[in-house]
């Protein structure tokens, strides 16, 4: 049986467990992986096994921490103790995006930062992660370096589901994993794997396939309102199509505020500096690079700010405007706390990525998953890993390109065995 180390609240070993009944560890790429240990009822046991305590495995990167404890008590069978844990990424959960933040780089620094900003060293103290010595006990990890960019702007929105959003969107996982008593928070990206593992009827190593196709949720075209009100209400559209293959939603994205702190304008687009106008003072930036979001938006900006030129960065297109004012402010220098409120160049931006965001909740969708029968012809932790890309052939012919969202291991009375999970989903508006 695979060795359980249990740690105290400040992420110190306290005790091992050699002997259980059965061990269930459910890994995942991007949603919360969870545990059951389920051990013999002893004093030991219960005095070892604690609401708060840790739980891992040597050969595992999650950190699950017991949040359920059952006592089950029975003449015939014996007594049991079941502990459940659930893994630390859940903290992220705990958190909120206290005030509002913007980003106009690399999604994998803004996401660190919020992270960051959150629960670890850039947070306020009473929303760090620390131990009963007042140790900060979470952190950030190894930067990936993925190029991938962001523009948008997030305000009182919940981490974890934020990171998750975004880890879906790129197509990256995230994990907590120990290192030096540490909790440490980094993105990662699964291998393509799918020339070399291969599961298949052929190979007798395809337990179950399930492939769907639903264009029951249909959506290509949004109206996206931000502030303001009736008439007043600033509005984009993201999406086109016409006729019969037209099909519209609405996103309310109020909460996107035109209305910043100075310090956050800086952080996000700095070099510029305030220029007296009437009944104030704009920034100007020497020059801001506006992602291409689609062929109407790029229209307009080459209407608005003519002059302007498209350039290529990290594989993205941008419109590049030279000398142009983002935003207002009635100071000359404001303090980092004091508000400025963007122009549409920066705030339309922000509204038509909601937008897009929206519409990838619609459209046909086309499904595969199932079950693979572990360790047959690929064994796991060696041939292929969590969130890794294999390919999947059913015994009528479909083939797809899978990630592995989902391993299960199982320790029991059976022995040990493994349950991954591949899912494939591509989305059409």
């Amino acid at each position: 049986m695979t060795d359980v180390y249990v740690l105290d609240a400040d992420l110190q070993l306290i005790g091992i467990v050699d002997a259980y009944k059965s061990l269930i560890w459910a890994s995942r790429y991007q949603e919360i992986g969870d545990c059951e240990l389920y051990v013999p009822a002893s004093i030991d046991n219960l005095d070892l096994l604690q609401i708060g305590r840790f739980l891992t495995m040597a050969d595992s990167d999650m950190i699950c921490q017991i949040n359920r404890i059952q006592l089950d008590t029975d003449a015939e069978d014996g007594n049991y103790l079941t502990a459940s844990g659930v893994d630390v990424k859940q903290w992220l959960d705990r958190r909120i995006v206290w005030t509002t933040m913007q980003t106009h780089g690399k999604a994998e620094n803004f996401i660190r930062q919020m992270v960051n900003d959150a629960l670890g060293a850039g947070a306020d103290e009473a929303r760090q992660m620390q131990d009963s010595t007042g140790r900060l006990m979470f952190g950030l990890g190894t930067a990936q370096g993925f190029d991938a960019p962001l523009t948008t702007q997030v305000s009182y929105k919940n981490v974890g589901e934020k990171v998750r959003e975004l880890c879906v969107t790129y197509g990256w996982g995230y994990r907590v994993r120990l290192d030096d008593d540490v909790l440490r928070f980094e993105l990662y990206s699964g291998a393509d794997r799918s020339d070399s593992v291969i599961f298949s009827d052929d190979y007798d190593n395809l337990a179950t396939t399930t492939y769907s196709r639903d264009e029951t949720n249909m959506g290509n075209v949004a109206l996206v309102a931000g502030e303001g009100q009736g008439s007043d209400r600033a509005k984009v559209d993201a999406g086109s199509a016409e006729g019969l293959n037209r099909f519209e939603i609405y996103v309310d994205a109020k909460d996107i505020s035109r209305s910043i702190e100075y310090s956050e304008l800086a952080r996000t687009y700095p070099g510029g500096a305030f220029v007296a106008v009437e009944g104030g003072y704009d920034y100007v930036v020497p020059s801001v690079d506006i992602q291409i979001i689609d062929e109407d938006q790029l229209t307009e900006l080459q209407t608005k700010y003519p002059g302007g030129v498209i350039v290529t960065v990290d594989g993205v297109q941008y419109y590049r405007v030279q000398n142009v004012a983002i935003a207002f402010g009635e100071k000359e220098a404001p303090e980092d706390n004091e508000t400025v409120v963007l122009y549409d160049i920066i705030y339309d931006v922000y509204l038509l990525i909601r937008g897009y965001e929206n519409l990838a909740e619609y459209g046909a969708v086309t499904s595969f998953e199932g079950t693979i029968i572990p360790d047959y012809t690929f064994v796991y932790k060696q041939d292929y890993f969590l969130g890794d890309i294999v390919t999947i052939q059913n015994e009528y012919g479909i083939t797809v390109q899978a990630r592995i969202t989902e391993i299960v291991e199982v320790n029991d009375d059976n022995g040990y065995s493994i349950e991954p999970k591949f899912e494939y989903i591509s989305q059409e508006g």
